[in-house]
């Protein structure tokens, strides 16, 4: 590891530029936030990051607090990305052919998706007559009804006429397609394959659409994948033994098989031939995706090989913290209870900003029984959710939220005492994905702090001040005050 550090050091420095961090700078554009090594970290950047986060977890806000999160946090967070990002092009992770193959894949993916928007969900036009008329051929066959009958169903008629056009405009479509088409298929082979066997030959291909070609290993996978749906009924029929049916019915499933193939290339086809890859907006969305698996790509193939734990690094995690693999171990905890998650999350956010466990549970648990004295129950007792808790929390740490049957749980635990051990080798699994776990968040915080001596990082404290004066300004007020202990 020290002498890939080194390499990074010697690359930049083979460059001819001497980095280091700035705080600040006076001059920086106010929509810019920060910048890495000259790259632009701005507003845009810190919307979706802040976005990403409500989404993941929607109890944190990013005002100040004892349990929240600051913006300045926040851009810390982005400008690890972006070093990330920007080591993960200087090894060339993007040049595998892996890369390669998700990105065409995601172009193709994009391509297809606005296609059935410009050609079929963009021409979709119901009108009053349209659910008029559907209304008297489907619900007045036996004469004139309610007027408070159509209000019933006329959500439900405007969503079936939708899907009788949408599929209308994607069937001409599609039919358009294949009349220009020059599609070949291997009718001779594919009448050969069994979805319950595999096959091996020197034929590798089952059709082709305009050059492209569809190939066995992908026919046959579809094929196995569907014929798993209707296992039963071929068990069912050899055992019958009815051939016939049977036969038709591998056939036809070989057909839509096929079918469905070969519609695909022709969209696909199409869609490229569009050259949306072009538009600006695309192309964000592209460059946005190609840094997301970069990201990921980085921290799979640079960072978790170097954190795979030793057997010597299980068995000292295992003596080191022998009280958290312990069976019939006793336990005395609080509890909140709350009928909705909504609750339990308000809740945890002021325990996480500071209130008092007893002062707020009294006013939000909907049930609560202050006691005086030490309760003990066995851990095994509860259910599989509560226990995971009691497992990973230490005397005088607070749970996160807990889904236990159909309440929510926060958790305050209060001791844990005596149990026996649990086997090594019954619980190496865990320790493996434990230990690496920690070895991998030290190794990367160790790499991201490598690259950082080595980078200029400027970072604009005057705009972010005033961003996060704004997001106070438009927080409720419940989120600005905090319980006291």
């Amino acid at each position: 590891m020290k002498k890939l550090f080194v390499f990074v050091l010697f690359v930049f420095c083979m460059g001819g530029v001497a980095y280091m961090a700035v705080p600040c700078c006076a001059a920086m554009d106010a929509a810019v936030l920060a910048e890495v090594n000259g790259e632009a970290i701005n507003k845009d950047n810190l919307q979706k990051k802040i976005k990403a986060i409500h989404r993941n977890k929607p109890q944190i806000r990013p005002e100040k607090g004892a349990g929240g999160i600051e913006v300045l946090d926040i851009v810390e967070e982005i400008i690890d990305e972006r070093l990330i990002i920007q080591d993960a092009y200087r090894v060339e992770l993007d040049r595998s052919a892996d890369f390669i193959k998700n990105i065409d894949s995601y172009v193709t993916t994009q391509s297809v998706i606005i296609l059935r928007k410009e050609v079929v969900l963009d021409k979709i036009n119901i009108s009053d007559q349209d659910i008029l008329d559907y209304f008297k051929e489907h619900y007045e066959k036996d004469g004139p009804t309610p007027e408070v009958m159509f209000e019933k169903v006329e959500k439900r008629i405007k969503k079936n006429l939708r899907k009788e056009k949408e599929k209308e405009l994607s069937d001409n479509f599609i039919s358009e397609l294949r009349k220009q088409a020059d599609i070949w298929i291997d009718r001779d082979l594919i009448n050969l394959l069994d979805p319950e066997k595999n096959y091996t030959g020197k034929k590798s291909v089952v059709a082709s659409v305009n050059g492209d070609m569809i190939s066995l290993d992908s026919f046959l996978y579809d094929m196995k994948q569907a014929s798993q749906k209707w296992s039963r009924m071929y068990t069912l029929l050899k055992d019958k033994e009815q051939k016939e049916q049977l036969e038709k019915m591998q056939n036809d499933l070989k057909k839509e098989i096929l079918d469905s193939q070969i519609t695909y290339k022709l969209i696909e086809r199409e869609a490229l031939k569009r050259n949306y890859a072009k538009d600006p907006l695309f192309m964000k969305k592209v460059k946005e995706r190609k840094e997301q698996i970069l990201i990921n790509e980085f921290k799979a193939k640079i960072i978790y090989p170097l954190t795979i734990p030793t057997k010597n690094e299980l068995t000292r995690y295992y003596e080191d913290h022998i009280d958290d693999f312990k069976k019939g171990y006793e336990v005395w905890f609080k509890d909140m209870i709350f009928k909705t998650r909504k609750d339990a999350e308000k809740a945890l956010k002021e325990l996480k900003q500071g209130a008092s466990f007893n002062f707020l549970a009294a006013q939000v648990s909907e049930t609560w029984r202050p006691r005086q004295k030490a309760v003990w129950a066995n851990a095994d007792s509860f259910s599989p959710a509560i226990r995971k808790e009691l497992n990973r929390l230490k005397a005088g740490e607070i749970s996160e939220v807990i889904a236990d049957n159909r309440q929510y749980k926060i958790i305050k635990l209060k001791g844990k005492r005596g149990g026996e051990p649990i086997e090594f080798s019954r619980v190496v699994d865990s320790l493996k994905k434990i230990v690496a776990q920690k070895n991998f968040d030290k190794m990367l915080s160790k790499y991201l702090a490598e690259l950082r001596d080595v980078s200029t990082i400027r970072i604009n404290k005057k705009a972010l001040k005033l961003i996060e004066e704004k997001y106070r300004q438009k927080l409720p007020e419940e989120t600005k005050t905090q319980v006291s202990p």
